[in-house]
C-alpha cells in the first residue's frame, strides 16, 4: 500500500487548532473509489505547524504528500516540502489551495513540487492518485500542472457545476485519529454549505465558480452535529455569502437548537452576503440572542465611486444602509462595517471622508479596516490589472492577527500589501492608517466616543473634523504617552524592514492585535494618564464648564475596566437617555439628576482575560462601554 500523508500546518489561536477542512476534503473524496482505497493508505494529517525536523521524523515512506497552500503556509510549506524531496525523492509531491494560481513562473522556481492543482481540488487529486498507480498520463487530468520530461505542462481549465461524490471529512471519521490523539487540544471546525459566487470583486480569491453550488442540506447538519458532540467550540462558515439561501435561515435555526441540546458550538461564525437581506438579519438577530456570533457585518468595503468601479463592485446606497443600520439598532443587534484601505481609486480624503459618513449614517457600533492585499488568484494579482492602476506592493512579513505570535525560531510567511496607487500616496497611506486607527480606538471601541456625539450634535462639528483634529492634537503633544504610543504605530507602519503592521504586548496574551486594540488596550491600562493627556484637547472645543465636567465624567463611568462587577455612579444630566436615542433621532440633553447602576456580565480580573473576553471576543458587540449592556443598567431618577 502507497502511503499518502495530507500537511495543513495551520496558525494556533492559543491552545486552539482549526481541524484540516481542506486536506481532509480531498481524502474523503478520493477514498470513497476502490481503486485508491485499495492502493493507497492515509499515512497521517499534519495539522500544527511543528519543526521542520519533527514533521520530517512522523513522515515513513510517503508514496504521495498533499500540501494545503496559503498566505500563512506558503514559506513554511516550500521548506518543507523541499526538504521532504531531499530525503524521498522519489515522493510525489502535489500542491493545491488558494495561493496556487496559473502562474508557471512560480511553478518553474519550485523544483521540488510535481504537480499544481488549481481551483477545487477534490478530483483532480484523486485522479492524480489513479493515474499514478496506473498509467501516468495526466494530460487528461483537469485543472493542474506538472513536470514531464524537463518541461512544464499546463492542462486545461474546468470549473465545476455540482458537488456530487464531495463527502464530509467529519463524517467520514478522518479526523476521529486527531481528536482523540490531542484531548488538550480546542478544535475549531470549517464547513460549507455551499461554494461559489456571484460576484467579481477585483480583490478576491474566494470562489471559483460564479454559480452557487449546494451541499446537501441533511450533510451540513449532520456535520453540525458531529461538531457539537466533539465540543467543537468555534465553527467557521466558509460560504462566500452565507443568507443570500431562504434555506440559511434553517441552517442556522439548527445550529442554534444544537447548541442548546449539547452546548456546542459557542459561536457560528461567518460572512454574510454581501447586499444584505432580510434572511441576513434574522440570521444575525437570531446568532446575537443566542450569543452565538459577535455582530452582523455589513460590508462596505469603500464609500468611493472611483473604487468601486475599479473593483467591480456595488454598494446598496447610503440611505439604504442607513435604514438598514436603524433597522439593527432598533432590534439591538449590534452591527460592524469592513472596508479595505489602498483600493485604486480610493483618495486619502475619499477614505477618511467614507469612515466619517457611515458614522453619520448611523454606524456607531464598530469598523473594521483591513489593508488591502493582493492574492495570486484574485483579478488584482494580475500584472496588467496592477500596472494599470499604478499599484505598488510590499512584501511583508504575515502579521498574527488575532493568532498566537510565532516563535523566533519559526518560518517567516510574507504577504503583499498595496503601499501606493496611482491615487493614494505611501504618505497619504500610513496618514489614512493614522485616521483609521484614532477613529476605531476613540470611536468605536469608546474612548471619546460621547464627547464626538455630543459635539456633534449640539455644535454640528462632524466626526471628520473630531477626529482630524484628534490626530492632529496627538502628533504635536511630543513627550506625552498619546504621542509615544501612536509615533511608535506611524513609525513601524512606514518601515517595510520588519513589515509590522500590528501589534503585540505579551501582557496583553500570546497573540497579534489590530493597531487600534492595541491603542485601546495600552490606553485603557494607562487610563489616569490618558485623562490628564486629553484633557486640554476636549477643552478646546469650548463646552460649558458644568456640561464638559459632567460629560467627562460620564465618559470615564462608561468605560469597562479590569475588576469590576457593579459600578455605580450619579450624574447631574441624563446622558444615558440621551446617548441611547441621540443616533437615531435628535435628543435633547436633559438636566435631570439621576443614578446609573451597572451589573457587569462575566467579569475579567486581569488583562489578559480583558483583552481577550472583552475586546477580542465582544469589541464588536460593544462590551468595551458598559452602558451598552442594557438589560444590565438600571438608572433611578433623584
Amino acid at each position: 500500500m502507497k502511503k499518502v500523508y495530507f500537511i495543513q500546518a495551520n496558525l494556533s489561536y492559543g491552545k486552539a487548532y482549526y481541524l484540516p477542512y481542506a486536506t481532509g476534503c480531498l481524502a474523503a473524496y478520493a477514498w470513497q473509489y476502490e481503486i485508491i482505497k485499495n492502493n493507497y493508505e492515509i499515512g497521517d494529517f499534519v495539522f500544527k505547524r511543528d519543526s521542520i525536523e519533527t514533521v520530517i521524523n512522523n513522515i515513513i515512506d510517503p508514496a504521495v504528500i498533499a500540501f494545503s497552500c496559503y498566505t500563512w503556509t506558503w514559506e513554511y510549506n516550500q521548506k518543507l516540502a523541499s526538504a521532504i524531496k531531499n530525503k524521498y525523492p522519489d515522493c510525489v509531491i502535489v500542491f493545491g489551495g488558494h495561493s496556487i494560481s496559473e502562474n508557471v513562473d512560480v511553478f518553474a522556481q519550485l523544483p521540488y513540487v510535481d504537480f499544481f492543482i488549481y481551483g477545487e481540488g477534490e478530483r483532480a487529486f484523486k485522479e492524480i492518485l489513479e493515474q499514478y498507480h496506473t498509467e501516468k498520463n495526466y494530460f487528461e487530468i483537469k485543472n493542474i500542472a506538472y513536470r514531464e520530461n524537463g518541461k512544464i505542462i499546463i492542462t486545461s481549465r474546468e470549473y465545476y457545476e455540482n458537488l456530487n461524490g464531495y463527502l464530509s471529512p467529519y463524517l467520514e471519521g478522518y479526523f476521529e485519529k486527531i481528536t482523540q490523539a490531542n484531548p488538550d487540544t480546542e478544535f475549531c471546525a470549517v464547513i460549507e454549505t455551499n461554494r461559489g459566487c456571484p460576484y467579481n470583486c477585483a480583490y478576491c480569491d474566494w470562489c471559483y465558480s460564479q454559480n452557487i453550488r449546494q451541499f446537501p442540506i441533511d450533510k451540513v447538519k449532520e456535520e453540525i452535529v458531529w461538531c457539537s458532540k466533539n465540543k467543537v467550540e468555534y465553527i467557521f462558515c466558509a460560504d462566500g455569502n452565507f443568507g443570500i439561501l431562504k434555506r440559511d435561515l434553517e441552517i442556522a435555526e439548527f445550529v442554534v437548537d444544537i447548541k442548546k441540546k449539547h452546548g456546542y458550538p459557542h459561536i457560528f461564525n461567518t460572512c454574510f452576503a454581501k447586499n444584505s437581506n432580510e434572511t441576513v438579519f434574522e440570521i444575525s438577530k437570531l446568532f446575537y440572542e443566542n450569543h452565538m456570533n459577535k455582530a452582523a457585518t455589513l460590508a462596505y468595503q469603500t464609500v468611493s465611486d472611483n473604487a468601486l468601479k475599479n473593483v467591480n463592485r456595488t454598494n446598496f446606497t447610503m440611505d439604504a444602509f442607513a435604514e438598514l443600520v436603524k433597522k439593527y439598532n432598533e432590534s439591538g443587534i449590534p452591527t460592524y462595517t469592513e472596508m479595505i484601505l489602498g483600493l485604486p481609486g480610493e483618495t486619502y480624503e475619499s477614505f477618511c471622508e467614507g469612515l466619517c459618513k457611515l458614522i453619520e449614517a448611523g454606524q456607531q457600533s464598530a469598523l473594521t479596516v483591513y489593508y488591502c492585499q493582493v492574492y495570486p488568484n484574485a483579478i488584482m494579482g494580475r500584472k496588467e490589472y496592477r500596472e494599470k492602476h499604478g499599484i505598488v506592493t510590499a512584501h511583508v512579513p504575515l502579521n498574527y492577527l488575532h493568532s498566537t505570535m510565532p516563535s523566533a525560531d519559526d518560518i517567516t510567511e510574507y504577504t503583499d500589501i498595496i503601499v501606493s496607487t496611482n491615487d493614494m500616496s505611501f504618505n497619504d497611506m500610513i496618514k489614512s492608517i493614522m485616521f483609521c486607527t484614532s477613529l476605531q480606538c476613540f470611536h468605536h471601541i469608546g474612548l471619546l466616543k460621547f464627547f464626538a456625539v455630543y459635539l456633534r450634535n449640539e455644535k454640528n462639528i462632524s466626526y471628520l473634523d473630531f477626529y482630524t483634529r484628534l490626530l492632529e492634537f496627538i502628533f504635536n503633544a511630543k513627550g506625552t504617552f498619546l504621542y509615544s504610543l501612536f509615533n511608535s504605530f506611524r513609525n513601524q507602519c512606514s518601515d517595510f524592514s520588519n513589515g509590522e503592521w500590528s501589534y503585540f504586548n505579551e501582557r496583553f496574551g500570546e497573540i497579534g492585535w489590530f493597531l487600534e486594540e492595541g491603542a485601546f488596550l495600552e490606553i485603557v491600562s494607562n487610563i489616569e494618564e490618558f485623562w490628564i493627556e486629553i484633557i486640554p484637547f476636549l477643552k478646546s472645543f469650548q463646552i460649558d464648564n458644568e456640561i464638559f465636567s459632567e460629560l467627562l465624567k460620564f465618559q470615564k463611568f462608561a468605560i469597562r475596566l479590569p475588576g469590576q462587577e457593579f459600578v455605580c455612579g450619579e450624574f447631574e444630566y441624563d446622558f444615558y437617555t440621551y446617548f441611547k436615542t441621540v443616533i437615531s433621532s435628535h435628543q435633547f440633553l436633559e438636566k435631570r439628576k439621576v443614578r446609573i447602576k451597572v451589573n457587569i456580565s462575566n467579569p475579567v480580573y486581569n488583562w489578559k482575560d480583558y483583552a481577550r473576553k472583552v475586546v477580542l471576543y465582544a469589541k464588536r458587540r460593544g462590551d468595551t462601554i458598559i452602558t451598552n449592556d442594557r438589560q444590565n443598567v438600571e438608572i433611578i431618577s433623584l
